[in-house]
């Protein structure tokens, strides 16, 4: 990156603007964005925004050399400046190009942004980028228990595809897919967009949006959730599986429900490895971790006998 940044300098003190239009080439606006990107990346961020004040670049590029600034200035964590850009670009009567606005909300995910990033949606004209900021803004609403604008945003993007099923599903899997992955799972958005899905959207949930669900209840430790989730199947009219069975073992045996996880485990086939694996897993799991709780109250018992002894 040093050796890139070298020469750029090296061509701009030899009049490299000059050079150029002398042998009939001109400095395109790639060549711009390429050197916002590199200082950008090498931490030179005063650099990387005293590009876009080049007499060089043509008028008509200047807003999507501004929007290329402000992506990269998001992506290395300048939110602040990056802000800054936007709002200058909004302020001369331009709206921020639909790559660069969908990279600032995938960056701008700290508490309190709620406002700025639906904002960032309702100037994204372009239906593809419109569809992949909305889902990163629900992903926001997730992680920041913002419940009712998740619900509103889901309703617009099942508006977005009403005539594509297959595209609806995959999205809303994907939402779901997300909540599974999170570290501490938050399951009352989940469970709150699973009863938009039926009641407002008026639709039957995917088996996988409650694989996804019920994984997430399991990570989560809540097994009243997780018999909430099961009962779904059975009015989605989805017949139960190995997975679901295996999530309820584990749901049960999280519990510590020892006689409702035999129940379960009764009705999972074990003529697969991998599933005798998992199965295995689970057992020395929660064994261990059954033994990790009592183990506190052994060394109290242990310490009441020394005090009985010396009584003695």
């Amino acid at each position: 990156m040093d050796g890139v940044l070298k020469v750029l300098a090296e061509m701009k003190s030899a009049d490299y603007y000059e050079q150029l239009k002398d042998t009939g080439v001109h400095a395109t606006k790639h060549v711009f964005m390429a050197l916002i990107n590199a200082y950008a990346a090498s931490g030179q961020f005063n650099k990387a925004k005293e590009v876009v004040l080049e007499k060089g670049i043509p008028v008509k590029n200047l807003n999507e050399i501004k929007s290329a600034l402000v992506s990269s200035l998001a992506s290395h964590g300048q939110i602040s400046h990056a802000l800054d850009i936007y709002k200058e670009i909004k302020q001369s009567g331009c709206s921020l190009e639909p790559k660069a606005a969908v990279s600032l909300i995938e960056h701008l995910q700290s508490k309190g942004k709620l406002n700025i990033l639906l904002q960032l949606l309702e100037e994204l004209n372009d239906p593809y980028y419109w569809v992949d900021g909305c889902c990163r803004v629900i992903l926001y609403c997730m992680r920041n228990k913002e419940l009712r604008t998740a619900v509103d945003l889901l309703k617009k993007l099942s508006d977005n595809f009403q005539k594509d099923d297959l595209a609806r599903e995959f999205i809303f899997d994907e939402v779901f897919s997300n909540i599974a992955d999170m570290e501490n799972p938050n399951l009352q958005i989940g469970i709150g967009l699973l009863q938009a899905i039926k009641e407002d959207l008026k639709l039957h949930p995917s088996r996988k949006c409650l694989d996804f669900l019920l994984s997430a209840c399991v990570k989560g430790n809540d097994l009243q959730k997780a018999q909430l989730v099961w009962k779904e199947y059975e009015i989605a009219s989805l017949p139960y599986n190995i997975l679901s069975y295996l999530r309820m073992y584990q749901a049960y045996l999280a519990s510590g429900d020892r006689e409702a996880a035999s129940s379960f485990l009764n009705k999972i086939p074990k003529d697969d490895i991998h599933v005798r694996s998992v199965l295995h897993a689970c057992r020395v799991t929660y064994a261990n971790s059954k033994q990790e709780k009592s183990e506190p109250k052994k060394k109290k018992n242990k310490k009441k006998k020394k005090k009985k002894n010396k009584e003695t």
